[in-house]
């Protein structure tokens, strides 16, 4: 996706996306990062361009209890798959020769192709 900033709040708006790659944020979290360095924006402007980026293949999403969470989606990300862990939230990616042959016994077997986007959820080896 080209950076487009059409203002500085939509650019820290992204950079709290970026540096926080590692999990799922909701737009609460941003409002609450933004307040806190004495950035005014109101939560209609972020979720317009949480949705923008959502529409461009920029974030991933995920709904627990009632509420939309989002989290960036790197270019590397775009070709693995993804474990998280029901409990404790963690999300591995999954770099696997094994799964990417089931991938391919998928596309090649069923005519059909899974998103490198797509998330198996389990319980992590921590959590058991």
């Amino acid at each position: 996706m080209k950076k487009l900033y059409r203002t500085e709040q939509k650019k820290i708006i992204y950079d709290f996306l970026f540096d926080n790659e590692d999990k799922f944020v909701s737009a609460e979290d941003i409002l609450d990062f933004l307040k806190k360095n004495n950035q005014e924006v109101g939560l209609t402007t972020i979720y317009r361009y949480l949705n923008y980026l959502e529409e461009n293949n920029s974030v991933r999403t995920e709904i627990r209890n009632h509420t939309k969470y989002f989290q960036y989606i790197t270019d590397e990300c775009c070709k693995h798959f993804h474990l998280k862990c029901k409990k404790c939230g963690k999300t591995v990616h999954l770099d696997c020769k094994e799964f990417e042959d089931v991938n391919e016994h998928i596309i090649n077997e069923h005519k059909f192709k899974i998103d490198h986007n797509t998330i198996i959820y389990g319980i992590c080896e921590k959590c058991c």
